[in-house]
């Protein structure tokens, strides 16, 4: 599992370097080819080969005739990049994903489970700062129990 948050810099070969922390897993997972893409939020998503399999599957069950479909499959695929970490952990971000991203130099890798998510610094603070206000509210709504009578409570 991927956890926690690396902050890396951008080097004058537009690569940022893959903490220790995840190449570990990465090297326990098998994890080589990874696939990067727009993320939400300014982000950039880190997809392993494995888990950009199933999600090419869930996307592939929308017909290519569903407008919204579409729409998604241009930004989200139309974007993608295959990466493979060298033996350094460095890993190339392609220039329209790190303007995507707005990442000029500084960047945060956050372990995201079964993904990497890298953002800028500057968009990964403003991001937490905008989500603190609702972040007891989402852990109730993700781990209160079925009939426990706990979702309703604003406590």
């Amino acid at each position: 599992m991927y956890c926690g948050e690396a902050y890396t810099v951008l080097d004058d070969k537009g690569r940022i370097t893959m903490a220790t922390q995840f190449r570990k897993v990465a090297d326990v997972m098998s994890h080589a080819v990874w696939f990067m893409t727009r993320g939400f939020d300014g982000s950039l998503f880190l997809f392993p080969k494995e888990r950009w399999d199933v999600i090419r599957g869930e996307a592939a069950r929308r017909s290519a005739m569903d407008p919204e479909a579409v729409d998604f499959r241009r930004m989200f695929f139309g974007s993608v990049q295959e990466v493979r970490p060298d033996g350094q952990g460095r890993v190339p971000v392609p220039q329209h994903l790190r303007e995507h991203a707005g990442i000029e130099k500084e960047a945060v890798l956050i372990g995201c489970e079964d993904h990497l998510e890298l953002w800028s610094r500057d968009g990964w603070k403003k991001y937490q700062k905008s989500m603190e206000s609702k972040y007891k509210d989402m852990g109730r709504e993700l781990f209160s129990s079925p009939g426990s009578g706990e979702s309703g409570s604003k406590n």
